[in-house]
């Protein structure tokens, strides 16, 4: 943290803040968690409060906060992802060092998703205080890998037991995001025949077949789904040729299509599409059509779910305002809880601008309210023995 920031931290809003800066000012790429988890258990370890280490995949780990109420009752998660993208050139200040200027955090992580971790933080602690209030078990996660494969929620979901309902963390204040469009990589090869480049006709060029296809993929319009509107759709990465100069024919081209679908749909339609597609065009090549990992199912949570009008409800409680339910367009680990494990999840967090881009930045001013929503949703679902209380 600078100086500077360190010194603004009590006026802009003190543990909350200071504890966003703190996890903000550690670098944690898709993959190198470790060093933020240590921290998140450090932070848990001064409040008194026992947490444990899940093992994912490839040595990653989650960091796992369990507090059990007064009596038996419903389980409760909240928590969300402490991986960030990586930094490109071009901040106006140092992305690790959080700076605070016009109310804003500015640093690497500080809106996705840092903020709304911390206030999970705050909150848990605050819940652990009033344990003898409540019944039933909260439940706060920290996740690895959320930007990249998503391998901290597969893991997680796959060794968990009964969960009631999830808080996912992300930044979303304005709005609550109740359900989320599926998405796959849909990987296309194609295969040609190599010749001379100075005799192209005896071969089959598979770069210009290729090509072909793109301009057809390009040119699609999809149907609008009534729930989840137009779905997209963009070719994300090429390979071509040898990767080496070469008088040659290239025989061997593969693309990647980021294909969303909506939630009564599977992966499987976009292969179906597109390999229709590739027979239209009367080819001479071969094409392979699959999906590669990460691919995600979609969801959809009723608005009249218990879950989700009881949230709604403390939501205008604390904000003063009605929820603005909506369905987002891009995939988070909620489609990991919702799509593949069936627990029913939203979004909801603090936000801010600048999302994966040049000085990204957190709205201060929504920390503490988004403090107090996950507290006053967490006292009051967690003290109904059943959840049907809710109905």
């Amino acid at each position: 943290m600078t100086p500077a920031a360190r010194k603004a931290l009590p006026s802009a809003g003190g543990e909350l803040v200071g504890l966003v800066a703190d996890l903000a000012s550690v670098r944690s790429f898709s993959g190198q968690e470790h060093a933020v988890q240590d921290r998140i258990e450090q932070w848990f370890a001064k409040q008194g409060i026992p947490s444990r280490r899940i093992a994912a995949a490839d040595g990653l780990t989650n960091v796992v906060v369990e507090i059990e109420g007064a009596v038996e009752g419903p389980v409760l998660w909240i928590g969300g992802h402490c991986d960030t993208v990586g930094v490109s050139d071009g901040w106006s200040s140092a992305p690790f060092e959080p700076t605070i200027r016009d109310n804003r955090l500015h640093a690497r992580g500080a809106m996705d998703m840092k903020g709304g971790l911390a206030a999970a933080m705050v909150a848990a602690r605050d819940m652990f205080r009033r344990r003898h209030e409540w019944s039933g078990r909260l439940i706060f996660a920290s996740l690895a890998d959320e930007e990249a494969y998503s391998r901290g929620a597969e893991a997680y979901v796959a060794q968990c037991g009964p969960i009631d309902g999830a808080i996912m963390c992300e930044p979303h204040f304005d709005d609550v995001v109740i359900g989320a469009l599926g998405k796959a990589n849909l990987v296309v090869e194609v295969h040609g025949r190599a010749a001379h480049a100075s005799h192209p006709a005896e071969g089959v060029n598979a770069v210009v077949e290729a090509g072909r296809l793109l301009a057809k993929i390009g040119d699609l319009e999809r149907k609008a789904d009534p729930v989840f509107g137009v779905p997209g759709h963009a070719v994300i990465g090429i390979e071509c040729g040898s990767g080496a100069y070469s008088i040659s024919v290239p025989e061997y081209c593969r693309f990647t299509v980021n294909w969303h679908f909506p939630a009564e749909e599977t992966a499987d339609g976009g292969v179906k599409l597109l390999r229709d597609m590739a027979r239209s065009i009367g080819s001479p090549a071969t094409f392979e059509i699959g999906i590669r990992p990460p691919s995600y199912d979609g969801y959809l949570l009723e608005r009249t779910d218990p879950f989700i009008t009881a949230f709604a409800e403390s939501y205008r409680r604390v904000l003063g305002r009605p929820a603005d339910l909506r369905i987002g367009r891009g995939v988070s680990d909620a489609n990991i809880f919702a799509g593949k494990a069936g627990i029913p999840t939203l979004l909801f967090g603090p936000s801010g601008g600048n999302m994966h881009g040049v000085d990204e930045w957190l709205d201060l001013s929504q920390l503490e309210p988004a403090r107090a929503v996950y507290l006053d949703f967490a006292l009051r679902f967690l003290s109904r023995n059943t959840l049907q209380e809710f109905e």
